[in-house]
């Protein structure tokens, strides 16, 4: 299994997991990745004497996946949303009236060259559709179901899913930060159960080994320095915690301070199904995402730093 980490802001990103993949009681890789970056475009046909002449491109943001569960199955996920995602969005008309509308073609586009167009086909800036958490999350749930009901009508057994898709989203020129979770557990009626749910700025996420998150997630939340102060409460909007002026960027610090001495020591002791290196992805306000991974035997010398 896994333990995964999730903590954003509106102008930050921040996320640790550990790297061990296990198969029953057998260790089988302890470096691998679990916070994975993705590119997401479509394409964009451009008109000329009635017919396709190319396509231009339509690039979203920088977004991320980070799993826990079954490896095997999550890979097949992962493989089929990028493909989807890098490749396969098309924004075309709709037929009926002629609003921009991102499809999903398995050949990339290239049947539209078989067609005839008006030259007022062509889309205008405006009418560039923007891809949000929400749009790639549409696509992934619905990956989800067809690959868990494969591997459940293959395997006779119930998914084992656990992902965090989040990124930044650009609409209306407005940057904004964004993620949700999309679990699958269960298998009833030969259907797979999805849960999904948006993630809020402030909040704590944990997926991964059942025995583990409760008890972690507990003492995070409540240790002294993770609670939100009023300074906090007034600049974000988050309406719990203690009362206590604080700049929210200390307080940030403060936070994933805790988040960090809670979780690398579970990394640390290679107990059960969590164990390996640490990987970490941080960004702040005028920085990007970038991924640190620490080995496992410095692990120790990076807690006591703490």
């Amino acid at each position: 299994m896994t333990i995964v980490a999730f903590h954003y802001t509106n102008n930050s990103f921040f996320a640790i997991s550990d790297g061990l993949i296990s198969r029953g009681n057998l260790r089988v890789v302890e470096d691998t990745k679990k916070i994975l970056p993705f590119k997401a475009s479509y394409k964009i046909p451009r008109i000329a004497m009635h017919r396709v002449t190319g396509f231009s491109e339509y690039v979203g943001g920088d977004f991320y996946f980070s799993y826990a569960g079954n490896y095997t199955l999550i890979t097949n996920i992962f493989n089929a949303f990028t493909s989807i995602v890098s490749r396969k969005l098309v924004l075309d008309r709709d037929k009926t009236n002629g609003k921009p509308t991102v499809y999903q073609r398995e050949d990339e586009g290239r049947g539209l060259r078989n067609g005839s167009y008006w030259d007022d086909y062509n889309f205008s800036d405006d009418e560039l559709i923007p891809i949000t958490i929400n749009f790639l999350a549409n696509i992934l749930e619905r990956i989800v179901k067809s690959c868990a009901q494969d591997f459940c009508q293959n395997a006779m057994q119930n998914p084992d899913i656990e992902l965090i898709l989040f990124g930044e989203q650009t609409v209306k020129h407005r940057r904004t930060k964004g993620a949700q979770v999309i679990k699958c557990k269960e298998f009833a009626e030969g259907l797979p159960i999805i849960q999904r749910f948006s993630v809020l700025p402030w909040s704590l996420v944990c997926i991964g080994d059942a025995s583990v998150i409760p008890k972690a997630m507990d003492a995070i939340e409540e240790d002294p320095e993770f609670f939100t102060p009023i300074s906090v409460k007034k600049k974000t909007g988050v309406l719990f915690g203690e009362e206590r002026k604080e700049n929210p960027h200390d307080f940030l610090k403060k936070r994933i301070h805790v988040i960090k001495k809670n979780v690398m020591p579970i990394i640390l002791d290679n107990v059960g199904s969590i164990g390996g290196s640490c990987t970490i992805a941080q960004s702040g306000w005028a920085s990007g995402l970038e991924m640190t991974t620490i080995p496992n035997e410095s692990l120790g010398l990076e807690i006591s730093k703490l």
